[in-house]
């Protein structure tokens, strides 16, 4: 057992050859070609994490906001595509953005032809591209396929926009069964090969899959996957892939700081240290107590349901897997690394410099 005692709490551990085997992992699944991946950073936000991407062999990303890109071109990332449509004051940033980091290749999505034209007229004397955004069923974003022509055909006048791609994300789609997986993204796919029937797709970049429709869609050897939790892995998506095919790189810490009553104890564990979004139920799972319950929280309290309680101690260090890690790393400054070190969240700012 790892000594975890000067570490602080509520902390999280990040294990550095844990992540390293699940980026080994993800680039054998599309067949040892790093080229098929795009991968997105909103789960670790962190230059580590993008270095040790870069040092597989990894050269394309995603991210969510400006600082992510940012902190991507830090690293000196060759292809970045920021997977939301840029409005209002982020586009003076993205312009900024691509004229201070020549050296990375900026694209953003698009789902509407005012939002093409705004970007066509911002970027002026520079240029980008830009990958349309596909409403795949999830119904966040993006245009339905069967709309996308008429997009399409504008973006390909603009003086200052290349379309460099495609862009389907389907997150909505998580089946608990595999089978039933891989039907949900035959059924809502079909309207995007119609449209793939209607374009010329040779130059032009297929990006799809959420991380529980990456089972389905690395198989297929034209599209380029952009997972994003594979790198540090949660209980929520342990439950969608099969066992043992990711690793927990980051587990969460907390000490016991109170025992309210002869069955609960108190964690010093609230809603500011994990992702507090799904039902209580759900945010934590307890590696080395899997009966214990998480009844409540308050901002810096978790309270536990354990049974008997007489056989823990106050300051004893619990340790969990997340549900969802993605927001959960955007709560914590820091990562402390196991081996030592830590590892610095930058991008949970919303602006580094840009």
């Amino acid at each position: 057992m790892i000594n975890l005692d000067t570490f602080e709490s509520p902390g999280l551990i990040v294990y550095p050859d844990r992540v390293k085997r699940n980026i080994a992992k993800v680039i054998e699944m599309v067949d040892g070609n790093p080229a098929r991946l795009r991968p997105h950073i909103k789960t670790h936000k962190t230059k580590e994490g993008n270095d040790l991407l870069l040092a597989a062999g990894i050269t394309k990303f995603k991210c969510a906001t400006i600082a992510e890109a940012e902190l991507l071109a830090l690293s000196e990332a060759p292809d970045v595509l920021i997977s939301m449509q840029l409005i209002g004051p982020n586009l003076e940033r993205f312009k900024e953005l691509v004229a201070h980091y020549p050296k990375t290749k900026f694209s953003s999505i698009i789902d509407d032809a005012f939002a093409a034209s705004e970007l066509n007229r911002i970027i002026a004397d520079l240029s980008t591209g830009v990958y349309v955004d596909l409403n795949m069923g999830m119904n966040r974003t993006g245009i339905t396929p069967d709309k996308a022509l008429g997009l399409i055909q504008h973006i390909q006048t603009l003086p200052n926009v290349t379309l460099r791609g495609l862009h389907a994300y389907d997150g909505h789609i998580r089946d608990k069964v595999y089978e039933d997986r891989a039907k949900h993204v035959e059924a809502d796919f079909t309207s995007f090969y119609e449209l793939l029937g209607q374009i010329d797709t040779s130059d032009l970049e297929l990006v799809v899959s959420g991380t529980p429709s990456f089972l389905v869609h690395h198989k297929n050897s034209q599209f380029t996957c952009s997972p994003g939790t594979f790198i540090f892995f949660d209980a929520g998506y342990a439950a969608l892939f099969p066992e043992n095919t990711f690793e927990f790189g980051v587990e969460i810490i907390a000490r016991i700081i109170s025992k309210p009553t002869d069955s609960t104890i108190c964690l010093d564990l609230g809603h500011k240290s994990v992702a507090a979004e799904n039902p209580i139920d759900n945010r934590v799972r307890f590696i080395d107590h899997p009966s214990w319950v998480l009844k409540s929280q308050s901002e810096e309290h978790g309270i536990v349901e354990v049974g008997d309680n007489s056989a823990y101690t106050i300051g004893e260090i619990i340790r969990m897997i997340p549900y969802h890690i993605c927001p959960t790393v955007n709560l914590h400054s820091h990562l402390q690394v196991i081996d030592g070190g830590l590892w610095e969240v930058k991008a949970r700012n919303r602006r580094l410099c840009y």
